[in-house]
């Protein structure tokens, strides 16, 4: 019976610590993420109705906004090899913010801390993955054909523009590293001011996310096609991420159910091997009541003990991660750290569930204590 009860123990202690350091990882994980896009990418893109306005957007306080402008283009190599890119261009001081901005992020990273962020005439900066799949280097020539060139008849001559892969740009965002280029937008592309893909508008990054509701009413009174924020532009993404903490979160809390459950086996072994002796306390005047009060404690002992002592690990292991995260995954990853990030609101939560569950599953083996009649078993007994 003791060996029975340290390894119930020792299973809810395991079961609770690694339940909190999973899920705080996962935090960690979905924090860096947010972190990054609403470093990198705009919080708000205010989209003209016509390509080629000039509307100007009135400067504030509460927001840095960037004209840009977006073309759906085609990027091929010498070699022949292609693949499809959205080309974002900004003026000079535009992408020297944007360029500061991932440098915030990636200070630690001595490599992207010699980024040199002036794209001249006929130069662009190239997401890393892109620049992966077409074996591109720094210094290497392109050519940059609009989508609908695709469309033209094989009499025409199709518009392109030879430009130079100036730097190459890892943000550790999928979206960016995999699908963007950028350009300085007053000296590159000229030519394909009329193309059908072009966009235009405007690029806002918020002092803070308090006014992302504010400001996005405020845009929708000028005439803009659309105003999107991050939110609804990321939605899928997040949805995802929320999907798979809540999926391996219920695993791993049945994970911890079934564990518990060997409390319930300890009880319930105790309550058949000492139903004589439970007949004979109440019959020395131990009430019904103070009998079940007494079996409960034993389970609550283990149970409870058990959770408190997991809580305390797996919240002080997830803090150690959160101010010490671990380098341990190759750079092959879009984030290769193992970062944390605690949430004391759902650490009271786990201990209130988890109190909850045990005080049920106590009482339930310990109420047989009340069907136990002393007269009758001890007369079966004698």
């Amino acid at each position: 019976m003791r060996r029975i009860s340290f390894l119930s123990f020792f299973a809810v202690l395991l079961s609770v610590m690694f339940f909190l350091i999973v899920l705080f990882v996962m935090n960690g994980m979905n924090k860096n993420i947010q972190t990054r896009i609403m470093a990198l990418d705009p919080n708000i893109t205010a989209v003209f109705k016509d390509s080629n306005a000039d509307f100007l957007l009135a400067d504030s306080k509460d927001y840095h906004q960037l004209r840009f402008d977006l073309y759906d283009l085609i990027i091929r190599t010498v070699d022949g090899q292609f693949r499809g890119v959205n080309a974002i261009g900004y003026n000079q001081e535009g992408f020297n913010y944007w360029n500061d901005k991932l440098l915030s992020l990636r200070k630690k990273d001595p490599y992207e801390n010699d980024f040199e962020s002036t794209l001249g005439e006929n130069q662009i900066a190239v997401g890393i993955d892109i620049a992966r799949a077409l074996g591109l280097l720094e210094g290497d020539e392109v050519t940059l054909i609009p989508i609908e060139t695709l469309l033209l008849s094989q009499m025409e001559r199709p518009l392109f523009e030879k430009v130079k892969v100036q730097k190459i740009v890892a943000s550790d965002l999928p979206d960016i590293d995999s699908q963007n280029i950028f350009f300085n937008r007053e000296l590159t592309l000229k030519s394909f001011n009329k193309s059908l893909s072009k966009v235009s508008g405007y690029h806002l990054w918020l002092r803070s996310d308090a006014y992302l509701n504010s400001i996005v009413e405020k845009l929708k009174v000028h005439e803009f096609k659309s105003v999107e924020t991050w939110k609804e532009k990321n939605s899928s993404l997040f949805f995802a991420l929320f999907m798979e903490k809540t999926m391996i979160g219920i695993f791993l809390g049945l994970a911890g159910l079934i564990a518990s459950s060997s409390v319930l086996t300890v009880l319930a072994l105790i309550m058949s091997q000492k139903q004589s002796d439970i007949a004979i306390i109440k019959t020395l005047g131990l009430s019904e009541k103070k009998t079940l009060i007494l079996f409960m404690k034993m389970g609550l002992w283990i149970s409870l003990s058990a959770v408190t002592v997991g809580t305390l690990l797996g919240t002080g292991i997830s803090y150690y991660i959160e101010k010490n995260p671990l380098h341990v995954l190759p750079h092959i990853y879009y984030d290769a750290s193992i970062p944390a990030y605690v949430d004391l609101n759902f650490v009271g939560i786990v201990i209130l569930v988890s109190g909850a569950l045990a005080l049920i599953g106590c009482y339930l083996p310990a109420k047989s204590t009340l069907n136990i009649q002393p007269a009758i078993l001890l007369k079966q007994k004698n």
